[in-house]
């Protein structure tokens, strides 16, 4: 029926302790010294949170994030007139209803839920939507571990983990191609570092602009920053940005090799069109331009990179090869 403005951030290490902010523009975050969240949602927040029944359970700032989808109407909550726990008045009141539901109610699934929850919690006589969210994190954290990667076997003193390719390709990543300046540490991402690389917006008509940080910290000088996300299985995560702009990583790079050329030229081909529910609208007036391409703060991003072409393979050849772990990288059949 319709589509989210926001792709879906990759679950590869998601659960790094080094991870406190969640969501594109980092409206969830967690301070692990002071035991503290930021959230949408008031109740969860600061030093003595109303809901402290829910944060009291939670240990990290993807505990809180998994809350969320539940009680977005454009996501699993639905929307007003279809359920009970849409039409709640509040996020409290929905999880509360949530938990209700598949603890108390007479279905076998219900009953499976009622048995785990006493498994993972055997001394805990009444059960919060912080018990879940804590449930999903150790899994997401625990299913989505990815760390032999041939890069990662090459920095752990492997020499013939990465190919001579792979390797000219990581020498551009950490010099004419600048990707290190935001991609740093050991997942090739700054979690706490949030910038603006010029992507191109678009969304479901009538669009607005997405601020992203901006809009969550109320700073117009942060419109359109995002999230540096980590680029480890980042062959296994298309589409990329923020908003899923690049179907590939070619285009990716090709985007930051001339983002004057690729914000002005932008265009949404029939065939990637034809793969949203909705008519899509691009924001391309010269206002529009002006305002995310001054929105880049980083002079070599506005300027371009200027890679050469077999800079530009190489550097791909490292971000599909040199970072896909094995473990997850699809089976290859004859």
């Amino acid at each position: 029926k319709g589509v989210l403005k926001r792709n879906s951030s990759s679950l590869f290490n998601i659960g790094d302790k080094f991870n406190t902010f969640m969501f594109w523009d980092g409206r969830v975050h967690y301070t692990p010294s002071k035991k503290t969240f930021e959230t949408p949602e008031a109740a969860l927040n600061g030093v003595n949170p109303k809901a402290s029944n829910i944060t009291s359970v939670m240990t990290s700032a993807l505990s809180a994030q998994a809350l969320f989808p539940l009680v977005s109407h454009e996501e699993m909550r639905g929307k007003k007139g279809d359920n009970e726990i849409a039409n709640a008045e509040n996020n409290l009141a929905a999880w509360d209803l949530i938990i209700k539901r598949i603890t108390t109610e007479k279905e076998s699934d219900s009953q499976v839920y009622v048995a785990l929850f006493n498994r993972a919690y055997p001394d805990v006589k009444k059960i919060s939507i912080g018990h879940a969210g804590e449930a999903m994190a150790t899994f997401m954290r625990e299913q989505f571990q990815s760390n032999t990667s041939p890069f990662h076997r090459y920095v752990a003193g492997d020499n013939s983990a990465m190919t001579t390719q792979q390797k000219k390709g990581l020498m551009v990543f950490i010099g004419n191609g600048k990707c290190i300046a935001c991609h740093q540490g050991s997942l090739l991402g700054n979690n706490a570092f949030f910038t603006s690389v010029g992507v191109p917006a678009f969304g479901a008509k009538p669009f607005l602009a997405d601020h992203g940080l901006g809009d969550v910290s109320g700073d117009k000088f942060r419109n359109f920053f995002f999230k540096t996300p980590s680029l480890i299985n980042v062959a296994l995560s298309a589409p990329y940005m923020h908003n899923g702009a690049f179907k590939t990583i070619r285009e990716v790079l090709n985007h930051y090799n001339n983002i004057e050329s690729s914000l002005s030229s932008f265009q949404l081909s029939p065939e990637r069109r034809a793969e949203f529910p909705v008519e899509l609208e691009i924001l391309s007036t010269p206002k529009d331009f002006d305002e995310i391409m001054s929105s880049i703060q980083a002079g070599f991003l506005r300027s371009g990179l200027g890679l050469s072409k077999s800079e530009l393979d190489d550097l791909e050849v490292f971000l599909t090869e040199g970072l896909t772990d094995p473990k997850w990288a699809p089976q290859k059949t004859n």
